[in-house]
């Protein structure tokens, strides 16, 4: 058994499968593997009859071939309003806590003051 590598019109790398031994090579296919000299897998590997090599793109052009730009979708308004709103939500309860603890001195005061008063 033989593994062989697939590749399109334009030379580009598709697929590998395995053959027999016996099995003629398809026209579209080489026993080349397409990894460089230390065995690592090519970016974009494309054949070249030529040389009878697979040619790469270096991990840069990969990159900027590929790399799709962050989009951050914009807030609906619907969305804004909402965190708006539980915006001055979070703030009301954060001074109402701070009024009951107030109101919980003043209480206390207050009892104090009765209780000295008597």
């Amino acid at each position: 058994m033989k593994q062989v590598y697939f590749y399109n019109e334009n030379k580009k790398f598709i697929s590998y499968d395995v053959i027999d031994d016996a099995a003629e090579i398809p026209a579209n296919a080489t026993t080349v593997e397409p990894v460089d000299s230390n065995g690592v897998g090519l970016y974009d590997p494309t054949w070249n009859e030529t040389t009878n090599s697979w040619n790469s793109l270096t991990e840069e052009e990969w990159k900027k071939k590929y790399t799709v730009p962050e989009v951050k979708p914009e807030p609906t308004q619907d969305q804004q309003t909402l965190a708006a709103l539980t915006k001055q939500v979070m703030q009301l309860q954060v001074a109402n806590m701070q009024q009951q603890k107030v109101n919980a001195s003043l209480i206390k005061q207050l009892i104090d003051l009765n209780k000295g008063g008597h």
